[in-house]
């Protein structure tokens, strides 16, 4: 069996390249970001700085492809232009990065190939015409469910071009791959065969992130809420300055320390008083290992989130997590053992349990034990297996559909 994967980006797809080379499936991975060390040296300036917070992946540098046209328009449309206009030009990446393996595909010499949403259709297309499984990687909910959710902030013309992409990728896959079962459950609501969906949770490096050697004693310094994320509404950013007020008025020795990329709802820190509120801007994974071993508590109140790999990364550090009902790694989580489960765009209900967590800061940090033994599962070691007994299954039948 060869397996293409291919990505306009990385997300978790070198994850993926990964789980099938140890699995001797894989054929070759192909993306946008360099996966080796020679790719990255090869690497524009401009792109460099970008590229320095991807780590190289253990392949054989003969199986992997670069694409540095895809990243390349990418920064100039965040550079140059605004949201509307970079969106459409992120687009456009994608697109062309899927008629760049399209056009290659024909000599490649494969089974199967996992293509990512928006950047699959011309390849699927010229995989089903030479009997090629086709597997669709969905690292999101299912469009229809975005929209309910939280709409979207794109201009609607792009809008409908990029549903339209989905909808016919997936008529095109012979499999969808999503990240967890709640993502799975958004594609069966909007009709398509359950035989046809899988979900595949991902992992963290129990390694990077683990619990430092002592844990922060009782009562050092306030309580510390941790959000480590991008700012935008699809994660509840403007809902968790809202519960974060509530909190604060009543218990001023709580602070909330903010880690990530600016995003739409930015703007909402700019124009109030930060009173009890850190903001520390994005940062690298062993960065972000520290930043979880200093907190008390992660809270994520996502109105969506397929997975969220910060949440399976807090418990492996030890940290008890505060999640909504709409954060696919919800299924990590035993209420009262190792963190809570909150409605998903009600903050009043995530204001009421993080004044709890503040009121009873021993029974938090009296989770730390439990939440590590949590995360036992959820590694890229058992991700790794966990995919490649998948494919193994999938594979002879999308190649005889």
């Amino acid at each position: 069996m060869n397996v293409l994967v291919t990505h306009p980006g990385r997300q978790h797809s070198h994850q993926a390249a990964v789980a099938l080379e140890r699995a001797g499936m894989l054929a070759g991975y192909w993306a946008g970001v360099p996966a080796v060390a020679e790719q990255a040296a090869r690497a524009p300036a401009l792109l460099r700085r970008r590229f320095r917070r991807y780590a190289p992946v253990p392949l054989d540098p003969r199986r992997v492809r670069w694409f540095p046209w895809t990243p390349a328009l990418r920064r100039t449309g965040d550079a140059l232009l605004p949201p509307g206009g970079a969106a459409r030009v992120d687009f456009l990446a994608c697109r062309l990065f899927d008629r760049w393996v399209a056009a290659r595909l024909p000599r490649a010499g494969v089974d199967a190939v996992i293509a990512c949403e928006i950047s699959a259709l011309a390849t699927f297309r010229a995989a089903r015409a030479r009997g090629i499984a086709t597997i669709l990687d969905a690292p999101s909910l299912h469009h229809e469910a975005q929209d309910r959710l939280h709409g979207t902030t794109d201009p609607a013309a792009l809008h409908r071009r990029i549903t339209r992409i989905k909808d016919l990728e997936i008529a095109c896959a012979d499999h969808v791959l999503t990240v967890s079962e709640l993502a799975r459950e958004t594609y069966l609501e909007a009709g398509v065969p359950a035989a046809k969906v899988h979900a595949v949770s991902l992992g963290a490096d129990l390694e990077l992130f683990a619990p430092e050697r002592e844990p922060p004693a009782a009562g050092h310094d306030g309580f510390l809420f941790l959000f480590a994320g991008a700012c935008l509404k699809r994660k509840g950013f403007d809902l968790l300055l809202e519960a974060f007020d509530r909190v604060a008025a009543a218990a001023p020795q709580a602070r909330l320390r903010i880690v990530g990329p600016r995003g739409d709802c930015a703007d909402l820190l700019e124009h109030r008083a930060r009173g009890g509120i850190d903001v520390a801007g994005a940062v690298d994974q062993r960065q972000l290992a520290r930043e979880l071993q200093q907190a008390d508590c992660l809270v994520l109140p996502s109105r969506n989130d397929s997975y969220g790999m910060v949440v399976a990364e807090a418990l492996a550090s030890g940290l008890p997590v505060v999640v909504s009902d709409m954060v696919g790694a919800k299924e990590l989580i035993a209420p009262e053992v190792n963190g809570w489960v909150v409605p998903a765009g009600d903050a009043a209900a995530l204001a009421e349990r993080m004044s709890w967590c503040v009121r009873h800061p021993a029974a938090v940090r009296g989770m730390r034990e439990q939440c590590r033994r949590s995360a036992a599962g959820a590694t890229w070691p058992g991700y790794h297996r966990r995919l490649a007994e998948l494919m193994r299954r999938l594979v002879p039948q999308g190649a005889a559909a």
